[in-house]
């Protein structure tokens, strides 16, 4: 469990009044501890154009922002059942969704609350409706996180179980997206957290409690495995498949990983409870989330030299790219609040809550993941966002 440290300058505040048509700043700390203030950019974002989908645990559903502006679209359910006898909207608000994938138009959800994942095209959402049309896939006990293979062809979700698991509830579940249906289902040895997959599609990387497992996505079967890994959280995968980036939680450290001899090259120290990690489209930069440390490590990935550290409040956990690498999406697990940050700068060029009604109205949505695509969400006939999924 992430401890609630808030131990650098808040960013909180100053997103409201961004999203009030105000501006602020963003605190940088660089590499030898020099702490300056950036300065402030609009708060429009000027981002290119495109949709961040933000996945919001907290609120039952997920979050649509149009990343040229950072104005929400709309916030949509996932996985909730009607209720008997009501109108066509949900309301019974069940279905939570902390993990996120985005394959092409294809939306993918984890839905630990219901044992399901829910797949979303994203050409159909209409931001006047709130429960948009959905496929509905049975899966292992709390699926929690999920990645689609860069073919499309196979999504592999991690089944964490109830906190009291055993193993035989620890799990991977396989699904074919040609049939919606899943098509092995295999068990674990470990609390699964994460998966990846190298980009020629070959191999999926599984983060356990007891280490990195390695399997072949053609036949399934373990290929490798890494141990001596501090409580890894997230994998990410170097853009040319040459190295793996694995967070150590309790270590405080990046692990950096060559594929082709599966061994730790680096270990590099970054902020407390290291959460994900994300790395640039051209495999230069690796950006870490530390909740614990109110901070976001930005990485040389060929030296594992730490070069900056951006001070985000309100407990940054989860992070996001734009496909060209020139935005980087932050979401606090406490504050509710995206902050959008210019990677070339350092600044902050945007932010909003996704509760949208104040300073503290983000609070209890969780946000656990965030995916960005150049292919803007439907923006109905209005140019400021539509909320009618407004709940007290």
């Amino acid at each position: 469990m992430i401890n609630r440290k808030h131990t650098v300058i808040s960013l909180a505040a100053a997103a409201v009044l961004a999203c009030a048509g105000g501006v602020a700043g963003l605190v940088v700390s660089g590499s030898h501890g020099t702490v300056h203030p950036a300065s402030l950019t609009a708060s429009s974002c000027g981002g290119p154009a495109g949709a961040a989908y933000v996945a919001d645990p907290g609120y039952q559903g997920f979050t649509a922002v149009n990343t040229a502006n950072c104005q929400i679209v709309q916030t949509y359910n996932v996985d909730d059942l009607p209720v008997p006898g009501s109108d066509s909207y949900d309301y019974n608000y069940t279905g939570s969704a902390p993990g996120i994938a985005l394959s092409g138009t294809t939306l993918w959800f984890a839905v630990a609350a219901t044992d399901n994942v829910a797949a979303i095209n994203t050409t159909s959402l209409d931001p006047s409706n709130y429960n948009p049309a959905e496929t509905i896939i049975p899966v292992g006990y709390m699926p929690e996180a999920l990645a689609v293979t860069p073919d499309g062809s196979q999504v592999w979700v991690v089944n964490s179980g109830p906190q009291t698991s055993t193993s035989p509830l620890w799990s991977i579940s396989v699904i074919d997206t040609s049939t919606d249906t899943v098509a092995k289902h295999f068990n674990l040895i470990g609390d699964p957290t994460d998966v990846a997959f190298s980009p020629n599609g070959q191999d999926a990387y599984v983060t356990t409690s007891n280490g990195l497992y390695i399997y072949n996505v053609a036949n399934r079967r373990q290929v490798g495995f890494i141990a001596g890994l501090g409580s890894p959280k997230s994998v990410a995968v170097a853009p040319d498949g040459s190295a793996l980036y694995v967070t150590e939680t309790s270590a405080a450290k990046l692990a950096t990983i060559n594929t082709a001899t599966d061994q730790v090259v680096r270990t590099t120290h970054v902020g407390q409870e290291p959460w994900q990690a994300v790395v640039s489209p051209d495999g230069s930069t690796v950006y870490v989330a530390n909740p614990d440390s109110d901070s976001i490590s930005v990485i040389d990935a060929a030296t594992g030299h730490v070069e900056n550290s951006y001070a985000v409040s309100g407990v940054p956990d989860t992070l996001g790219l734009t496909p060209n690498g020139k935005q980087l999406w932050v979401a606090g697990d406490d504050s509710g609040v995206i902050s959008v940050i210019n990677t070339a700068t350092g600044h902050r060029v945007g932010s909003n809550n996704l509760g949208g009604y104040g300073a503290n109205s983000g609070d209890g949505l969780d946000p656990t993941g965030v995916v960005l695509t150049a292919t803007p969400t439907p923006q109905g006939s209005g140019s400021n966002a539509v909320r009618l999924n407004n709940r007290s």
